[in-house]
């Protein structure tokens, strides 16, 4: 600036440090802009916040200077705040009750701000936002009306363009009547040391690089563990060593593999707690446990976990959980990734293990393959050759059958699910420990099963292991007559086969539960059977195909519930009239009467053995 003589004149500074300055949306924008960039949204948030209240007090001590009356202050805030252009109007609804002129008793008050400078620069360089960003305008009205009530008054934004709504609203309330819903906005209204932050920041640095260093040294022991030979139990032992947290390996339904931490009894029963919690909140779907396909915290009355799947060749095939008693230190963010290492030597290992393990299983199923078709000349030669596949064949034996359809869609003769599903028992007998011989024939699983495996108990684990891994397939299984003949097993395939066709509402049924049944195809005069089936049923085989089975399912179910219509009507889903219309028509055909004992038993055993011979489907 020069005098009227040209001469260069000081600048004429304003000492009281409050000189109003000018800038333009644009670079304030850009100056946001920068702000957020380098701070990071929270801090920018607390930083415009404040920057914002700085300028509303400012205007209201100057507003004061002209009258202290609330009215006239309060009519002057939109004046002074359209004045700094941030916005291009404001709306407000207020309800004001005074003490007196110039002090309130409560102020409530609800607005919008039209044209937010804020709201359209934040667009502009940042893009839609997930949360209101009006922080300078929120400052602005909460700093001006704090100032002139003389009482905290915060304002807050509820809905803002920049956020994608229509208006950018706000709400206007004393601190003491917003409550707990803001205090975690108040918090950005407290400016904080720089040197505090960046020590606090130094810290968790420290705390994080300490914790990725124990992350990395668990992850090489583990590692180490694995290569040098170490099993499953190894390394849950060793995770609980390290962390001492109690760790469980388990399968897809939740059956124990291995553990470590805690007495068995006490897991048995968490376990069970687990699973009936799983199914409880599984009712709705058709699987009866869920599967997670990543890191999952379950919580149940007495206990948390922390799940995560065990992946092997893109599939899951079972889990790693860490077991937080409810007494006990609960679980952290940090675990997170301590899990997830030991499912990956966990993966690691079962890939290691599932390489051989394959090759040695394709050897059993052929080896029973061998032995189903009689390529052995002697029982020793089996014997030894058993020996070798580490199956003990010299003790008594049984034969077991597993037969598999599907579901709506599921078609049984995929060669990828037999196989897949074949595998999953194989290693499921596996890592129980049970020792048996598992191959194909004609369409079915067939097992051959050493008494000393101890697997008949358990057979009902292993069907619901089946049906947990692979649940679009029903499945029955028919377990043969123990024998001690190696040599002759093909008999005991038979006694299997025939108590797998027998099982119409069972889903395991022993060859000994068919009683005379059993004995009476097991002797092979099969000629004969049909024959007497022919002889008293004859009529019935004369008609059409879908007429025969209709009425040869009502004489078969009739004859099973002991005559009693009620029953016979409930299975059948018939009216009394029908269900009496086919009766006397079976009646006629056969010219018998089912209401005699001795003629309803015997035509009763005659079914029962067709349908074990496969003649007869119910």
């Amino acid at each position: 600036m020069k005098d009227n003589s040209g001469n260069l004149l000081e600048p004429n500074y304003i000492e009281d440090g409050n000189k109003k300055i000018l800038t333009t949306a644009g670079a304030f924008g850009l100056l946001r802009k920068g702000i957020i960039e380098n701070l990071g949204s929270k801090r920018a948030k607390g930083f415009l916040l404040r920057y914002g209240w700085s300028l509303g007090v400012s205007d209201a001590e100057e507003a004061m200077v002209t009258s202290t009356a609330i009215e006239y202050l309060i009519k002057q805030a939109s004046v002074l705040h359209l004045g700094t252009g941030h916005i291009g109007d404001v709306q407000t609804e207020r309800f004001i009750e005074l003490v007196d002129s110039e002090n309130i008793k409560t102020i409530r008050a609800k607005g919008k701000w039209i044209n937010s400078f804020e709201a359209l620069e934040h667009l502009k360089h940042h893009g839609k936002s997930d949360t209101p960003i009006c922080h300078t305008l929120t400052g602005y009205a909460s700093g001006y009306m704090s100032t002139i009530c003389k009482k905290s008054v915060i304002v807050k934004e509820i809905s803002c363009i920049a956020k994608g709504d229509p208006e950018c609203r706000f709400e206007m309330k004393l601190k003491e009547d917003w409550g707990m819903e803001i205090q975690e906005e108040l918090k950005f209204y407290h400016e904080s040391n720089i040197i505090e932050e960046l020590e606090y920041t130094y810290e968790q640095l420290l705390e994080q690089r300490n914790y990725i260093d124990k992350v990395s040294k668990f992850h090489k022991k583990l590692t180490e563990s694995i290569s040098n030979g170490s099993n499953l139990q190894d390394i849950a032992d060793s995770t609980f060593g390290l962390l001492k947290i109690p760790i469980s390996i388990e399968d897809l339904s939740f059956q124990k593999i291995v553990f470590s931490g805690m007495e068995e009894a006490e897991y048995r029963v968490l376990s069970k707690e687990l699973k009936e919690s799983l199914i409880r909140k599984n009712r709705k779907s058709n699987k009866p446990l869920p599967q997670f396909k990543e890191t999952t915290r379950l919580i149940t009355e007495n206990q948390e976990r922390l799940v995560t799947p065990i992946i092997v060749q893109k599939k899951i095939i079972g889990y790693c959980t860490f077991i937080y008693l409810k007494d006990a230190e609960k679980s952290s963010e940090n675990n997170i990734m301590f899990i997830e290492r030991v499912a990956n030597a966990a993966s690691l290992y079962l890939l290691n293990e599932k390489t051989s393990f394959e090759a040695l299983e394709k050897m059993k199923g052929y080896f029973l393959e061998q032995i189903l078709k009689g390529q052995y000349s002697s029982r020793e030669e089996i014997i030894n050759r058993g020996r070798y596949m580490g199956v003990d064949l010299e003790t008594p034996f049984f034969i077991a059958a597993i037969d598999y359809k599907g579901n709506g869609k599921s078609a049984k003769d995929s060669t990828d699910h037999y196989d897949q599903m074949l595998e999953s028992i194989a290693k499921y007998l596996d890592i129980q420990g049970y020792k048996a011989l598992i191959g194909q024939y004609e369409g079915k699983i067939i097992m051959l099963i050493p008494e000393s495996s101890n697997i008949l108990p358990n057979m009902e684990k292993i069907l619901k292991h089946i049906e947990t891994t692979h649940s679009s397939y029903n499945y029955k299984i028919g377990i043969s007559d123990k024998s001690e003949e190696i040599e002759n097993v093909l008999e005991n395939l038979d006694e299997s086969l025939i108590s797998l066709r027998m099982s119409t509402e069972k889903k395991i049924i022993h060859f000994t539960d068919l009683g005379i049944v059993g004995i009476l195809i097991n002797s092979k005069n099969v000629s004969g059977i049909k024959k007497i089936a022919k002889q008293e049923l004859g009529p019935l085989y004369k008609l059409g195909e879908s007429k025969q089975k209709e009425l040869l399912k009502t004489l078969y179910v009739f004859l099973s519930n002991g005559g009693k219509l009620q029953q016979t009507m409930d299975d059948l889903s018939l009216s009394m009239s029908g269900l009496m219309y086919r009766i006397n028509k079976i009646e006629t055909l056969i010219n018998k009467d089912l209401r005699d004992s001795s003629q309803s038993y015997q035509l009763l055993l005659i079914l029962d053995s067709l349908l074990a011979l496969g003649e007869l489907e119910i």
